[in-house]
């Protein structure tokens, strides 16, 4: 069983606060990416991020099978985390890159490596939380997860969009910024493997 303090599930807060610090993150800069880019790459801004979009999702949509196949190889879940936190760090690396984009093919390289980084997030991420929660508490910890993911995408987005329209200097600040937080998501990523959680204490 999941190692808990006070009755509280700590691997699975882990997960939490880490897909509260990457995601919430992503959730910002998607918002904000149009408008962002658009004082880049000029008249075509949309075309280029539908384009850029596409590769993002076809990435991260068929780096996943093999991703899981390579995962599920492997029996301890340190191998996950580890996985898991190169995601991170591969999702928060091209948002310090953004403010250098002046062509559109800057712009689809990033996204290749942001896909790249969230197969192996989700991928990995699912499966320690799957692995991690508590018998007959499933629905419980699911709607805790999406309640604190939600309240804190919306706070933060809120004050992403208040910094952003005080001007380029600053949209290109938020752009930093969220790179920064995605990458300290991989903080919390290390302390689960730090301990013995889900399948790796179920054998014991």
């Amino acid at each position: 069983m999941p190692k808990r303090i006070n009755n509280i599930n700590k691997a699975i807060t882990l997960l939490t606060l880490s897909d509260i610090f990457v995601w919430g993150s992503f959730t910002i800069t998607s918002v904000l990416a149009g408008i962002y880019l658009s004082n880049k790459l000029g008249a075509n801004t949309i075309k280029f991020i539908g384009i850029g979009t596409s590769i993002y999702l076809l990435t991260r949509g068929l780096f996943q099978i093999p991703i899981g196949i390579i995962n599920d190889k492997y029996e301890s879940e340190k191998d996950e985390v580890i996985l898991l936190t190169l995601g991170i760090l591969l999702m928060g690396i091209p948002f310090f890159f953004y403010p250098q984009i002046s062509q559109p093919y800057h712009y689809y390289i990033l996204q290749f490596v942001f896909g790249l980084g969230a197969a192996l997030n989700v991928v990995n991420w699912r499966k320690l939380f799957a692995l991690n929660l508590d018998k007959g508490r499933e629905g419980l910890q699911y709607g805790a997860y999406d309640t604190l993911m939600s309240s804190c995408a919306a706070i933060m987005s809120i004050i992403g969009g208040v910094i952003a329209n005080m001007g380029d200097i600053y949209f290109d600040s938020v752009m930093r910024l969220s790179g920064v937080i995605i990458l300290l998501g991989s903080i919390w990523v290390v302390l689960i493997g730090k301990h013995s959680f889900g399948k790796t204490e179920t054998k014991n």
